[in-house]
């Protein structure tokens, strides 16, 4: 699932005038590419684990059919990003005039839900709650609410509807990407509870220590022939 993260640069990757730039980043998204295909080594994996021996916190019942789950959901997220793959071809772009109605909350989408499927991957990985994918998730809905906002008004004062086709069709990709990013979330949320993972360690900065003033009164020595 780690490599789904990619989402996060399609923004940039998309927004971008010059073709050149596009053409030699459009390879560095396809990271995604190798969750299309994994549910037969999910399959196998999840059989052999449920024959395992107990060892350390995988115990008898560990909820190995919900790594199945959450591996289902990561698929429905690739196909989705597969698909917004395809509209970094310039050929298939809306004009920049009207692309750049989008941007902000597309961009924005495509950045939060990024950095929401690194949480989870992360927690995961780690087996800890997932908790702070959840502020991500927040911020890439609100995304998806102003983009509708956008659009709604876009067709309202006539825009041309053939030009629009495009970056409506990102748009509402992006906006299914956000939804699968949120089912998976419940989906580990889920897991957590079943496999009891571990709340997620939060750093503290250590406090500058501070010198204290010196509080000892100077002492006088006095001679006495």
């Amino acid at each position: 699932m780690q490599e789904l993260k990619e989402i996060l640069r399609f923004g940039d990757e998309y927004f971008r005038t010059s073709e050149g730039e596009v053409e030699s980043s459009k390879s560095a998204l396809q990271g995604y590419t190798s969750v299309l295909n994994s549910k037969q080594a999910e399959e196998n994996l999840a059989n052999f684990a449920r024959w395992e021996p107990r060892h350390g916190r995988f115990k008898y019942r560990h909820p190995w059919k919900q790594y199945l789950k959450i591996g289902s959901l990561s698929r429905q997220c690739a196909y989705r990003i597969d698909a917004l793959h395809g509209f970094l071809n310039t050929s298939s772009k809306t004009p920049v005039e009207i692309r750049s109605k989008f941007e902000e909350p597309c961009m924005k989408m495509s950045k939060e839900t990024g950095n929401a499927l690194k949480e989870l991957a992360e927690a995961i990985s780690k087996m800890v709650v997932p908790s702070c994918a959840e502020p991500h998730i927040s911020k890439s809905k609100m995304g998806a609410m102003n983009l509708r906002s956008k659009l709604t008004t876009e067709l309202k004062e006539g825009a041309n509807i053939l030009e629009a086709i495009p970056a409506v069709t990102v748009a509402w990709l992006l906006v299914d990407v956000v939804s699968c990013t949120e089912k998976l979330a419940e989906s580990i949320q889920e897991l957590s509870s079943q496999a009891k993972f571990k709340n997620k360690e939060v750093k503290v900065a250590p406090e500058e220590s501070q010198e204290l003033p010196n509080t000892t009164p100077n002492h006088v020595i006095i001679t006495v022939n």
